[in-house]
């Protein structure tokens, strides 16, 4: 969707330019093509001035549009609100269920009020500034969970 948004402006990107600039085999990225065209946050058209470009606005699509029509779910923090609580005092009580109603909460006003225009915007400032994005958020191995077999 970045890359529709950013090369997609003037004229329709084809699914052979995104799959090789993004390193993206092809024939999974018609498929994720058909689930965003499904919903219409891409407009596909077929023949020799085809490819695709965004549905809408950049501005009016949020990344909860996107990761709902890929995914079904914005994060898989539903998944682990849907187990049972399994400490004694029940889930109307169970910190473990707040929690993750606190992160998903976050997660959820994040990403709604992120726009997809907010990360063109955003991609262009960090090549600009040569802002170097971290991998990961830098926690010492020490706090990193110790997995005994």
């Amino acid at each position: 969707m970045l890359y529709v948004a950013t090369h997609g402006t003037k004229q329709p990107v084809t699914s052979h330019q995104i799959a090789r600039e993004q390193g993206i085999p092809e024939p999974y990225l018609r498929q994720i093509l058909a689930l965003l065209s499904k919903d219409r946050l891409i407009i596909s058209n077929r023949g020799p001035q085809g490819g695709h470009s965004l549905g809408r606005s950049a501005s009016e699509i949020n990344l909860t549009d996107i990761l709902m029509t890929l995914e079904g779910q914005v994060t898989s923090v539903d998944q682990i609100l849907a187990l049972p609580c399994s400490i004694q005092v029940g889930p109307q009580h169970c910190v473990i269920r707040e929690v993750f109603l606190g992160v998903k909460k976050a997660v959820d006003q994040i990403l709604s009020g992120t726009s997809l225009q907010d990360l063109v915007d955003r991609q262009q400032v960090i090549l600009d500034q040569d802002i170097s994005v971290p991998a990961d958020l830098g926690l010492p191995p020490s706090l990193l969970p110790v997995v005994k077999s």
